[in-house]
């Protein structure tokens, strides 16, 4: 007999990948041998409601909370935390009470095909959103008060790469015979959703080609990429990979490992280093001291995870502290 925990977390984890309550919903009544009770309804509910209402969107090098809803905005805003996180709205056009309004495109979800002529023109029509700006400082603080436990106002995670003007492109396409089959697709959809680049989790079986994965992802990005091993063996696996997959030039990839300390020559580049050299926190060699303060400092388009269920928590969360990324990207397979 197996038995399954619901918590807030798993029911956030599964609607992040495209699963609707009512489907959640639908399926557990199907394999559950009784009627479901009333409560675990209700809990599913609670728990997936607030989904996909709050996003995390840096753009321009600032971070913004955006939302088509403005009473969801509002509700964050009585928290002190997030309160004291808010920068002083500036005077512009289009604002609604005191929030920055915009236009995003709409997403289309899985099953796009079975819509009509009006309804995929209504999904994919230009939704209004409100936004509020917060200190860079304070991103941490608000994303742990938006979460289940808390506000349980999860917070959607996203890059608006398209159009940052500020960090310089990167001249990388994946080569003609790269092409990434169904689920590799099906899985990258997920992360750009809407013409941004969302944060998360890829997991796919040993052998399925994460690796592609990771190298088609950073090349519709085009900006810097930080790519994270567990080993030495691995970073030089990754940058065969890129090479393999992508038209990106030698120069513009290095490795940073003990035995290999390379820089990339250009405005923007790929370093693949490991965990370890990261999160190291003793005394380096001058060489070993360049190289990762430059990595520290840069600000880096995406930050590319290799066997993110490896890696013990407190380093995880030193290495995402410690490099300063857009957009953050976990490759797994299954336990």
């Amino acid at each position: 007999m197996h038995e399954y925990n619901l918590t807030p977390h798993s029911l956030y984890a599964a609607v992040s990948v495209g699963l609707e309550t009512t489907t959640i919903i639908s399926v557990l009544s199907k394999l559950s041998k009784t009627k479901l009770p009333h409560e675990i309804i209700d809990f599913i509910h609670g728990s997936t409601a607030n989904y996909g209402k709050v996003k995390l969107v840096l753009k321009k090098n600032q971070y913004f909370v955006e939302s088509p809803f403005p009473e969801v905005l509002k509700t964050l805003l009585n928290d002190d935390v997030i309160l004291k996180a808010r920068k002083a709205p500036e005077d512009c056009l289009g604002a609604s009470s005191s929030f920055a309004v915009s236009k995003t495109a709409g997403e289309i979800a899985s099953g796009h095909d079975l819509l009509d002529g009006m309804e995929l023109a209504a999904a994919t029509e230009d939704k209004e959103t409100h936004s509020f700006e917060i200190d860079s400082n304070q991103v941490e603080n608000v994303k742990q008060r938006c979460l289940p436990n808390a506000l349980n106002f999860p917070m959607l995670e996203e890059y608006d790469f398209r159009n940052d003007t500020v960090n310089p492109d990167l001249d990388m396409e994946l080569k003609p015979q790269a092409r990434p089959r169904p689920y590799q697709e099906k899985s990258l959809s997920k992360m750009f959703g809407n013409g941004r680049a969302r944060s998360g989790i890829i997991v796919l079986p040993c052998g399925a080609g994460k690796s592609l994965v990771g190298v088609s992802a950073a090349c519709r990005i085009k900006k810097s990429c930080l790519c994270l091993a567990t080993n030495a063996v691995s970073v030089d696996q990754w940058a065969f990979q890129f090479k393999l997959w992508s038209t990106i030039r030698d120069e513009h990839i290095s490795r940073f490992t003990s035995d290999n300390k390379e820089k990339f020559r250009g405005m923007a580049g790929v370093v693949v280093t490991t965990y370890n050299m990261v999160a190291f926190g003793g005394k380096r060699s001058e060489d070993s001291e360049k190289i990762i303060e430059e990595i520290r400092s840069r600000e880096w388009g995406l930050l590319l995870m290799d066997e993110v269920h490896v890696v013990p928590a407190h380093m995880f969360r030193k290495v995402i502290s410690i490099t300063k990324s857009h957009c953050k990207l976990g490759l797994t397979g299954p336990l």
